[in-house]
This record gives C-alpha cells, structure tokens and sequence, in this order.
C-alpha cells in the first residue's frame, strides 16, 4: 500500500497515508492561504426558484480565453451565517494562490449558507451517522445551473468540494445532482447512502483521518466498502494516520488535489 508521498501513489482505492509534514509547517502554509485577500473572491447573493437566498463569493480566473472549469467550494459548520466571508476558509483561498491560480484556472464559486446545508442522524440499519441535505443545499446548486450558463463554463469539468459539513454536503450535491459533477473531494464528511448508483458512477476522493472524533471515520469507511461490492472502480479513499478532525495538510501544501480534479470530465 503506497502512502501520500511515496513513490507511486494509487489514484483509487483505500490508502493508509502518513502526516509527512509537521504541525507547525502546516499551520505557517495554512496562515499564509489564510491571510490571501478576501476581495479577490467578488461578493454576489443569489435567490433560487424556492426564493431561498444565499450570499456567495466567485473567484474568476485570472485570464480570459476559452471555457473554464468551475469548483463548488462547500463550508463546515463554523463558518453557517450570512456575512460572506467565514466560508472562505483554506480549501476555498487555496484556489487564490498565484501558482494555482495559474496552472489550475478556474471559476471558484464559494456560497456561505444561513443554516447548516446538510444534517445528520444516525442510521438503525447501518449503525453509522448518515446525512440528508437541507433545501438551502439545493440552492447552491441552482446558483450552480445559473452561473454556468452565464459563465464560459466547460459544462463537462464541474467539480464539488468541502470539509466536514462542506464534505457531507459534497456527496449530498452528487447525490441530488448526478448529471452536474465531473468529481468530488470530501474531506472528513459524513456521506449519505440514498443513490449508490449514483455515487458508483462519480469519481470521488474521500480524506479523513482515523483519530477524527467530531466525524468519526467509520462512515467513510463504509461509503468505501459499499462502493466498491458495487464495482466501483472510481473511488479513492485516503486513511490519515492519526489526524483529528481537519483538512489533511497534503491537500494545501500539494496541487495534488487540482490535478486530481482536473483529470476528470464528464
């Protein structure tokens, strides 16, 4: 089994990957994402058929020619609230920094939802905590729908991203939205099960570290399992070592997870 930073790294299937960078490092990379201006990211609020309004933030490539592709960024619950600004956390000012903003062009749309966008219960069938979206979810995505037919979107390279209730609400879009997502990145989510047929069908990359207590593994664990009796070949699932509840470091201090995204279209 390979890990994060050895050699030939498996681009699908469960992975055991070690935290190769120290705390410390990873906090000063993760401040210096942090402290990227806000203003680059243009402030927008959109009302969706339902009438429901969230605010958003859109980063748009730097450089105008042909269609770009378009990642969904997906809040954790620390940043629920309508201020336009705590959602624009390290996955989303990543895609700001010049020499990803660079080689990985692209249209960032970051909504800040008023209310958690996916909620969780735990399932008497598979003893696990599962999730199930909420409206305001289903807004972001007709933000989604809009933008890409007023931007020079490629509609064939649309991603989805998150961290924690961001992740839960990835694999939630995927779920309502089959037809829109190109890939996904979940990052210490609690997924649901209501479509597997649908997931089977999606590249997905699962992040979660096996000392997370706040979104215990083993949910993860068992989208994995699920996805893969049903002959899914798309899934990768990478196991931290011994990483709490937070964005695996690999993910911001590599490009690792554009180029992994990019690869993908529908």
């Amino acid at each position: 089994m390979q890990t994060a930073c050895s050699g030939v790294q498996k681009d699908t299937g469960h992975s055991r990957v070690k935290q190769h960078i120290s705390k410390d490092s990873a906090n000063k990379v993760k401040d210096s994402i942090r402290a990227i201006s806000r203003e680059v990211f243009q402030p927008f609020q959109y009302t969706g058929p339902g009438k429901t309004t969230i605010n958003y933030r859109l980063l748009s490539p730097a450089r105008k020619k042909d269609n770009y592709p378009l990642v969904l960024v997906l809040h954790g619950s620390g940043a629920v609230g309508t201020d336009n600004t705590s959602q624009l956390g390290v996955l989303a000012r990543l895609w700001a920094k010049a020499a990803i903003r660079e080689r990985y062009p692209a249209y960032i749309v970051v909504p800040q939802f008023p209310l958690r966008s996916s909620n969780y219960t735990m399932s008497p069938d598979k003893k696990v905590l599962v999730s199930s979206p909420d409206a305001c979810l289903n807004t972001a995505l007709q933000l989604i729908d809009s933008l890409k037919n007023v931007l020079p979107v490629n509609k064939r390279k649309i991603y989805v991203i998150g961290f924690s209730m961001g992740a839960s609400s990835a694999i939630n879009s995927l779920e309502l939205r089959p037809d829109l997502f190109a890939a996904a990145v979940a990052v210490s989510g609690i997924p649901a099960f209501g479509r597997m047929d649908a997931l089977a069908g999606i590249p997905i990359w699962l992040v979660h570290g096996n000392a997370d207590q706040e979104n215990p593994i083993d949910t993860d664990v068992l989208l994995y399992k699920e996805l893969h009796a049903l002959g899914d070949r798309h899934i990768k699932f990478w196991e931290v070592e011994g990483l709490d509840h937070d964005v695996y470091a690999e993910l911001y201090t590599s490009e690792q997870m554009p180029a992994w995204l990019f690869r993908h279209k529908k």
